[in-house]
């Protein structure tokens, strides 16, 4: 993230992106650092996108930058 959010911010943020469509799992990491979203990779671009947005509005500009993909085999 390129900043650091408060308590409050984390708290709307995972609530708002638990209820992004198609999103199975959100969870923040690492004192609020990191996020971990668990969607179907066709999904991934939607969801990332709509989180993007979640960020920056409820952060006041918090940006996310992409890590990397984890993929599991169910």
């Amino acid at each position: 993230m390129s900043k650091s959010i408060t308590e409050e911010m984390a708290a709307e943020i995972l609530r708002e992106a638990k209820e992004v469509e198609n999103v199975r799992e959100a969870e923040l990491l690492e004192d609020h650092s990191k996020i971990l979203v668990v969607t179907e990779e066709e999904n991934y671009p939607e969801v990332m996108t709509k989180l993007v947005n979640i960020f920056s509005r409820v952060g006041r500009g918090c940006e996310i930058s992409f890590a990397g993909f984890a993929y599991q085999n169910e």
